[in-house]
């Protein structure tokens, strides 16, 4: 394949895109956004629903579009390449409130392949052969009482801890499932309970304990959390997630920020996870059954002005590594290529990581912030012979780019991404490398009334 077929990515969306627009000029007007309506007030005793509590089901509703593209080349440590260039996105429709109580949203979630040899398959931008996909990832229904607790159903997008999106390849994850959640007092909660889950590379919904590695098991995973401030710049986290007949995992940690003059402040954090299994242990992927296994971390951040340095160590305990099979490891070592080595946190790993970025603003490169991290893995062994594993080095470059010039243009919305790995594993004599190159662009098809309050 010539060599422009990597280059092509960005110059081929970027005139699709272009020739979809209404001119580069202005501000971009909402297509489809119905005219303003006037209140209608309810009448003393009045009962149920009325035409003026109607109105914001279908005034307030939101209809959003987000475009994506991305390049993926990579060389695993064997040896084994992955490349393609998929495009895709998702379709967003979310109404408004139905007398303050009542809301539903839906999201179409596809990716199709530009550029996708069928021998380098395994980016994970597409289905397993290289192959399009497309499916409704989220279709939920949604009660509230006011900010204390919003009931929502079915297929929608969780985030808490261990159980998250992961929104690293073409599409998310989304879960099948019923949450209640809300807000008092300054502490939030989120609680539930998760049957399915959509993996990010397929067009179907597969169990939890099966995505877990539980084949054949249809069996879900009860969630709760809570989040609060206890003051300016703290923030303290606690979640329990327990997969029924595989493993439970308590996830804790506690992240805060203090200025130190006015041009210096510290960020200090630190996290624990417990995980265990649980009931009939269908994960079975150490030496003993019912195995229990721990990781601890922390986190320092210095920063002065638009510079930032940061540290961070973490400890993973003997029983197994740290599964993560619903979602992003939350950890403070999590970094690209090393998910496919559980992020620092294999059984009895020692890790640890140094990393800097700044913000080029400040020397008048607007919307320009690279992000870069080194991080070392070693001691680790094998949960099931007790073997000793190869330690793991990593390099990481990570930046977004909104450029400035397009803030009053119908590309406003434009995000490009960049992201790159080189990887080290014991004393394999191959390096490997990832190189992401992706394009978000969202655009409001139909824009929500000023001040609607949404159901995330």
């Amino acid at each position: 394949m010539p060599s422009r077929s990597r280059t092509a990515p960005l110059i081929v969306f970027a005139l699709i895109v272009a020739s979809g627009t209404r001119g580069l000029g202005g501000e971009r007007p909402p297509l489809l956004a119905p005219p303003p309506a006037p209140a209608l007030e309810q009448t003393p005793g009045e009962r149920g629903v009325t035409i003026g509590s109607l109105l914001p089901f279908v005034r307030d509703t939101e209809l959003t579009v987000h475009l994506r593209t991305f390049y993926f080349d990579g060389t695993q440590h064997t040896g084994t390449e992955n490349e393609a260039w998929a495009g895709g996105g998702w379709l967003r429709y979310e109404s408004g409130w139905l007398a303050d109580t009542f809301a539903m949203g839906a999201t179409l979630y596809g990716s199709g392949p530009l550029y996708a040899p069928e021998d380098k398959d395994g980016t994970f931008l597409l289905a397993p052969g290289q192959k399009g996909y497309y499916v409704p990832g989220e279709a939920w229904g949604a009660l509230r009482y006011r900010d204390y607790a919003l009931l929502k159903g079915y297929r929608q997008s969780v985030d808490q801890g261990y159980i998250n999106p992961s929104d690293i390849r073409m599409t998310p994850y989304t879960f099948e499932g019923a949450t209640v959640g809300g807000q008092a007092n300054g502490v939030q909660y989120l609680a539930g309970y998760l049957w399915r889950i959509k993996p990010r590379d397929s067009d179907t919904f597969v169990s939890m304990a099966e995505k877990a590695g539980a084949t054949g098991s249809n069996d879900g995973v009860a969630l709760v959390g809570v989040e609060f401030k206890p003051s300016s710049g703290v923030v303290l986290h606690v979640d329990e997630q327990y997969g029924v007949d595989t493993f439970n995992t308590l996830y804790a940690k506690a992240i805060g920020r203090y200025p130190l003059t006015d041009d210096w402040a510290i960020g200090l954090g630190a996290e624990f996870t417990d995980q265990r299994a649980a009931g009939a242990a269908l994960v079975d992927n150490t030496a003993v059954k019912q195995w229990d296994t721990q990781v601890g971390g922390t986190r320092v951040q210095l920063s002065h002005r638009a510079l930032t340095i940061t540290g961070a160590f973490s400890v993973t305990a003997s029983g197994n590594t740290i599964q993560n099979p619903w979602g992003t490891y939350p950890g403070f070592l999590t970094l690209i290529d090393a998910a496919a080595s559980q992020n620092f946190a294999r059984a009895n790993e020692k890790g640890w990581l140094i990393g800097a970025s700044y913000d080029f603003s400040a020397l008048g490169v607007q919307g320009f912030a690279p992000n870069l991290n080194f991080a070392r893995g070693t001691g680790a062994i094998d949960p099931k012979t007790g073997a000793s594993a190869p330690d793991q080095n990593e390099f990481n470059l990570k930046f977004d780019y909104r450029p400035p010039w397009l803030a009053r243009t119908v590309l406003r919305g434009l995000v490009l991404t960049v992201r790159t790995a080189l990887y080290m594993q014991g004393d394999s004599q191959r390096l490997a490398r990832q190189i992401h190159l992706i394009l978000n662009w969202d655009w409001d098809i139909v824009a929500p009334a000023p001040g609607k309050a949404g159901v995330e």
